[in-house]
């Protein structure tokens, strides 16, 4: 496993040592209400454990458990974590995945979150919660990418190759190229600033440069993003094809899921 990734997708992060960890496999569900500041894991089947700031040992996770800002989680194999955010979102992250949670924070009364995940490897599905007319928002990052949304469910799975895949269920997702600071080209020489450009309607799915890029991904299409950070733009895919025992698993919870 690569520390040291640091460009990309934002979505999930590094995995520590889970195999030296003594964990005990539990199956617990939980329901309990957010704090600003902090998770909560509502769910675990199997194991897990975490890494904080104040802690580097890695020590085992519990259904129940408080997550805090710099917490970096890992599952074990045949194993399954969910985390609600303090704006009422639901993550969830397959076996054998790796995240960290970069920025938690999210305030009702001033209509303010900041909510942001790194995933490093793995799969996570996301029930965003709506949070109109609120200031900040909501990001799942990865080394190449950024998906930032508001009240959507979509998932991302983020391969060993740093590639990954942004699928949306419902809603929009914005997902964009993440920029490297300071940017750089193969040299070593500063590159010069490139302007972002705007989502724009497309004729169908083909590979888009390392030239920054920026796009709308609406319900049930897809993107994917390469290891380089390149990216194909948004294509179609099918509930047939994509339902796997992973989705088929989260579409069961989100029916649970009230925001």
């Amino acid at each position: 496993m690569n520390h040291g990734l640091k460009g990309g997708l934002i979505l999930f992060i590094f995995l520590a040592g889970i195999g030296n960890t003594p964990l005990l496999a539990q199956t617990n569900i939980l329901k309990i209400a957010s704090e600003t500041g902090r998770a909560h894991v509502t769910r675990l089947d199997g194991k897990a454990a975490k890494v904080s700031k104040t802690s580097p040992t890695p020590s085992p996770v519990q259904a129940g458990h408080d997550l805090n800002e710099g917490d970096r989680v890992t599952t074990g194999p045949n194993s399954r974590i969910e985390i609600r955010l303090p704006d009422a979102s639901v993550v969830r992250f397959d076996e054998e995945s790796c995240f960290e949670l970069t920025s938690v924070s999210a305030d009702p009364t001033e209509k303010k979150r900041d909510v942001s995940v790194n995933v490093v490897i793995g799969k996570s599905w996301a029930n965003v919660a709506r949070f109109l007319g609120g200031r900040g928002g909501f990001e799942i990052t990865t080394k190449t990418a950024v998906a930032g949304v508001r009240g959507t469910i979509f998932r991302v799975s983020v391969n060993p190759d740093a590639s990954a895949v942004v699928k949306v269920y419902w809603g929009e997702v914005v997902v964009s190229q993440k920029q490297l600071t300071p940017p750089f080209e193969p040299s070593g020489k500063l590159a010069t600033p490139v302007k972002v450009p705007g989502p724009h309607p497309v004729s169908g799915p083909h590979p888009v440069s390392m030239e920054t890029w920026t796009f709308i991904v609406k319900t049930m299409n897809q993107v994917t993003v390469k290891p380089d950070g390149s990216a194909s733009e948004p294509a179609p895919f099918s509930a047939e094809e994509d339902a796997s025992q992973w989705v088929l698993w989260n579409q069961a919870l989100d029916k649970k899921v009230a925001h």
